[in-house]
């Protein structure tokens, strides 16, 4: 049947002679594949609709219990034009979309807070928010959402509420004893306060969390270790920001 999808277009890459293949993170069918007939002629109509990084409408024919359909027409819905020109934010973009096709490709329904989040992450971007927060923030948020967030209450080995050090590996905050077991560097207070705070503020306060530090690069690097050591995902766009934007 016909139906049009509004979707976050996250990767295209090149398939048959003048096709494309699109991945897509929708509010109706979570993450899904397009293939756009004839896009890389310079005839074509949908090219300049369907770029990564851009909030498109798309008409094509759904079929329940496929993940990959043809693309009939697309629309440009939302540009996001500084992430486009400029490379700092393209980079960190580029690591949100990475973070949604990892966590969302095993969903076959809908995905309405998974799509949300990542709007408002990549609006967050084009507005010239810290990259470094909003990815972290961003970051806290899916894995909130996916059961794996970081334990920021006590110390995860012991329960103590005075607490110490961040561990990637343990998956969140030591006391101090369990932190010199372990061999894990003590952090400051302030340091601890910040990380607490991303964790439970999420994206929603933003606003707030900007305020109380310069620098969030610390925290994003925690938490992507965290993804690394407690899901298995490997972020290769990462290590492109890093080099990129630090």
């Amino acid at each position: 049947m016909n139906d049009t999808v509004t979707g976050l277009i996250l990767s295209q890459a090149d398939y048959r002679d003048h096709d494309v293949m699109l991945r897509v993170m929708t509010k109706e069918y979570g993450l899904i594949g397009f293939i756009a007939a004839g896009a890389r002629k310079m005839t074509s109509k949908n090219a300049g609709s369907i770029l990564p990084l851009t909030k498109a409408e798309i008409h094509f024919d759904y079929k329940e219990g496929k993940t990959l359909f043809r693309l009939k027409t697309a629309r440009t819905r939302e540009f996001f034009r500084n992430i486009h020109e400029n490379l700092e934010l393209s980079a960190a973009a580029s690591v949100a979309a990475d973070v949604c096709m990892h966590m969302c490709q095993d969903n076959p329904a809908g995905a309405t807070e998974e799509y949300e989040l990542l709007e408002t992450a990549l609006s967050g971007l084009n507005e010239n928010r810290p990259h470094a927060l909003v990815l972290s923030l961003y970051l806290s948020d899916m894995m909130k959402l996916f059961g794996i967030a970081a334990d920021v209450d006590e110390c995860v080995r012991c329960g103590a509420t005075t607490v110490s050090a961040i561990s990637a590996k343990e998956g969140g905050f030591l006391c101090g004893e369990c932190a010199a077991s372990l061999g894990v560097t003590q952090s400051g207070v302030s340091e601890l306060k910040r990380f607490r705070l991303i964790v439970k503020g999420g994206l929603r306060h933003i606003d707030m969390i900007e305020k109380v530090s310069a620098s969030f690069e610390r925290d994003l690097e925690t938490l992507v270790e965290m993804l690394r050591l407690h899901a298995g995902i490997e972020l290769r766009s990462f290590a492109f920001y890093k080099r990129f934007c630090h």
